[in-house]
């Protein structure tokens, strides 16, 4: 089965989707709509643990070539694949991102997955030996920000030199802290904020080169990055939050591949006709939650007008078009 259209897509804004559910209300089978990927090469960050684990295993199952970024190697039982290609990576360090991509030729599609939780409060104070407040060592920002962003310009870079008509897409693990900030987790919510907003700011952009960028917010996901005391206390109290990895995992190859019946929303000098081209899936975001689905960005940019305001949406849409550079179609 093809990936469906938006507008037969129950993910349009219309609440949760479950798994399970059926057709006029869910997604169906999140996997049967997964076409094969033979001849597809997939690069994915932090592909050996968890989320990206779980993609990993996906991509290999619908016969995609593979090659996991990562500071450790996948599993010995995994590895045994030999579409699989596992470089050795710490992708906070910009030659060893830069290198992988040098070993791994052409890609079809790149998922900026590779993330950390804080592992100390960045707000309490600590002094040196002189009494004097220490700056933080941000690896959260480096981790989740900065080598998120560079493997977006390194993903670029590679698929805009590559043979044209093809589907490239980038896809980023955001979280649902992009959108509901965790107060236990301030400079993690920031980061993943930002990633959100750099989706945003690439859309309608990036797409002029044939590739899409979407995300995917996990709500909490069993793996190893998670506590094992934060996962007890969701897991008892609110269980219908917690997800699998693989069903994330899901979320993010579908939203490499699938494709959309109107676009999230115009831009600059965009025609308002513009909103309602066909295409690929693009500058959307799902939020996993449990066992549902959920697509955000096209009911958060319909809303706009609400919770921004008639007038400052107006006004803004006016000022991007006069500083709207890109080259008219």
């Amino acid at each position: 089965m093809q990936p469906q259209a938006l507008s037969q897509h129950p993910m349009n804004g219309r609440g949760p989707m479950r798994e399970d559910a059926t057709p006029d209300r869910g997604i169906g089978n999140v996997k049967s709509d997964i076409p094969s990927q033979a001849g597809k090469v997939a690069l994915i960050t932090g592909g050996s643990s968890g989320i990206g684990l779980a993609t990993t295993k996906i991509l290999l199952e619908k016969g995609a070539t593979v090659h996991v970024l990562d500071i450790n190697p996948p599993p010995e039982e995994d590895i045994v694949n030999t579409a699989l290609h596992y470089h050795h990576c710490n992708v906070a360090v910009w030659e060893d991102l830069r290198a992988a991509f040098d070993e791994t030729g052409h890609i079809d599609y790149v998922f900026v997955n590779a993330g950390v939780l804080e592992e100390k409060d960045y707000f309490a104070d600590e002094t040196d030996a002189e009494g004097m407040l220490v700056e933080p060592g941000y690896r959260v920002l480096d981790v989740n920000l900065r080598a998120a962003i560079n493997t977006v310009k390194l993903s670029w870079s590679r698929m805009r030199k590559q043979p044209a008509g093809r589907p490239y897409s980038i896809v980023l693990t955001v979280s649902v802290a992009a959108y509901v900030s965790d107060q236990n987790l301030p400079v993690y919510s920031g980061a993943k904020s930002a990633l959100l907003g750099l989706i945003r700011s690439l859309r309608s952009v990036i797409i002029r080169d044939g590739i899409t960028i979407n995300g995917v917010a996990p709500g909490a996901t069993l793996t190893n990055l998670v506590p094992a005391h934060m996962a007890e206390a969701i897991t008892a109290q609110s269980p219908a939050a917690v997800s699998e990895p693989r069903f994330v995992g899901l979320a993010l190859v579908y939203s490499a591949i699938a494709a959309q019946d109107r676009e999230v929303e115009t831009y600059g000098k965009d025609k308002d006709t513009d909103l309602w081209k066909r295409g690929r899936w693009n500058g959307r975001v799902i939020l996993v939650l449990g066992k549902s689905y959920t697509e955000l960005e096209e009911p958060t940019a319909d809303l706009r007008p609400f919770w921004f305001g008639r007038e400052n949406t107006a006004v803004l849409r006016r000022a991007y078009a006069a500083t709207d550079l890109r080259p008219a179609q």
